[in-house]
């Protein structure tokens, strides 16, 4: 596959990396077994300078590339460099940052309360970037906009989601009752929609 490269970035506090045993096409082996849909960042090296080369998602000890786009701009040429034998891969960047998505002030208060410790972007600030049900890309946009790593889906559960894979890397039991009745997700002040089912719909963006 052709790889879109950009200038390496730093690497963020709680990532963690893996090495790269040998490639296949859009595919590697890597030297750690990694929980299904954490995604990262490729690293190699182009003129003695390490650089972002590549997104990844982990399968396990196989990871499977994605071009990286994040950064692109079509005014600047970029090397061609591919992922290689030795390189790393930094996982979980930016896990630290969180967007909850939950029905009802109360569910998103209890659930900001097992978060503790996480960057919360408020989900005021996403709202007025959509006017109708938020689909996959608009939630991708946000996230790479704010740098957000997982998406916190109040559901049946609690679906930790990687803001990449979109995968449910975790899931947790809740205690609370969390249904959509009025809007797609709570917001101070909240806005309204009818005739939807919000929970069969989030759930069929979530991969497993």
């Amino acid at each position: 596959m052709r790889i879109i490269f950009v200038l390496f970035l730093a690497v963020f506090a709680f990532a963690f990396d893996v090495k790269i045993l040998n490639v296949n096409n859009d595919y590697a082996k890597i030297d750690s077994y990694i929980k299904k849909g954490i995604s990262g960042d490729v690293i190699c090296t182009y003129d003695k300078t390490p650089i972002i080369c590549a997104k990844a998602v982990a399968f396990g000890n196989i990871v499977k590339f994605y071009n990286y786009t994040e950064l692109k701009n079509d005014a600047f040429a970029l090397p061609k460099v591919s992922p290689k034998p030795g390189d790393k891969i930094i996982l979980g960047k930016n896990y630290r940052r969180i967007l909850i998505i939950a029905p009802n002030q109360n569910a998103y208060i209890k659930t900001a309360q097992l978060y503790k410790g996480n960057t919360i972007i408020s989900p005021d600030i996403f709202a007025p970037f959509i006017d109708e049900m938020p689909k996959r890309e608009d939630f991708e946009k946000f996230c790479n906009d704010m740098n957000i790593g997982r998406i916190i889906f109040v559901l049946d559960k609690i679906y930790e989601v990687d803001s990449f894979s979109f995968y449910a890397i975790k899931k947790r039991d809740i205690d609370f009752k969390a249904k959509y009745d009025k809007a797609f997700f709570v917001t101070f002040p909240s806005f309204k929609i009818t005739g939807k089912n919000i929970e069969q719909y989030y759930k069929s963006l979530i991969k497993e």
